[in-house]
């Protein structure tokens, strides 16, 4: 009925229907009321392996699952408060100095503050340094005679002073008894030089004495003073003359009548400018 190849594969098929039924019913506690078609048949010949089947190509993915119900919310954390700040620490050892920034814009002027309270009076000072020749030790010289001088022109009396710097004045004084006589509307004039020059720093120094009539006869003592500037440190003869006033001619001059005549110098700082 059927071929070779046909009958061999059922008659497996048959077998293995067999084994089942019949595992089956040894596991079973009764037996089965109708014999299978196995325990009637007379056991075949062992049949061949069968041929592996082919594998197949994977199937394709499943479709998505429905999504499922959000679950219930978890129990919350415990609230952590902020604690209180701790103790200030102590400051680390200072670090290295930086390098230097850029400089700063110039800030504009500020306004002028309220002028404070006048401050404590101060320690007084110590005394300073000396000063010039001239200051800390006076340098001063008198020359001093007893003579009644009848000459009415020329030099009377001159004395040598040792003058120590350039930039001071000399100060002269002449003290004397001056005399004009036998004349009427006559004048005379007595002068300082300074080695045979009159002062011209600025001015000379000098005095006269005018008559109107030939009646008079005065006598009068007199001091010619004054101040010399320009006059360079040296030897200096500081001298007291007589002579002519200007516009009038020769007339009887005395000096020194009855009395000491004398010339006073003395170096001193310049004057204020």
């Amino acid at each position: 009925m059927f071929g070779t190849t046909g009958g061999v594969a059922v008659m497996k098929l048959v077998l293995l229907f067999c084994l089942f039924f019949y595992i089956r019913s040894v596991s079973t506690v009764a037996p089965a009321k109708n014999p299978s078609l196995c325990a009637q048949g007379a056991a075949g010949l062992p049949g061949r392996n069968g041929v592996n089947g082919h594998n197949r190509l994977p199937g394709r993915d499943g479709r998505d699952g429905v999504k499922g119900e959000k679950g219930l919310s978890g129990p919350s954390e415990p609230r952590v408060f902020k604690g209180e700040a701790g103790e200030k620490g102590v400051a680390g050892p200072p670090g290295p100095p930086g390098p230097p920034g850029p400089p700063g814009i110039k800030g504009g002027a500020g306004e002028k503050g309220v002028a404070g309270p006048p401050g404590p009076r101060g320690v007084k000072g110590e005394e300073g340094p000396v000063g010039k020749v001239a200051v800390e030790q006076r340098n001063w010289k008198q020359c001093a005679w007893e003579k009644y001088d009848k000459r009415e022109s020329g030099l009377i009396k001159d004395c040598q002073f040792a003058k120590i710097q350039d930039d001071t004045a000399l100060r002269v004084v002449f003290q004397g008894n001056i005399r004009l006589m036998s004349c009427g509307n006559c004048c005379r004039r007595w002068f300082i030089t300074f080695n045979g020059a009159e002062c011209s720093g600025p001015l000379p120094i000098d005095a006269v004495l005018w008559i109107k009539n030939s009646n008079t006869d005065d006598h009068r003592h007199v001091a010619i003073e004054g101040y010399c500037d320009n006059i360079g440190k040296g030897n200096i003869r500081v001298g007291i003359n007589i002579g002519d006033c200007p516009g009038y001619g020769n007339s009887n001059g005395y000096t020194g009548w009855k009395s000491v005549s004398r010339l006073i110098i003395e170096e001193v700082l310049p004057s204020q400018q």
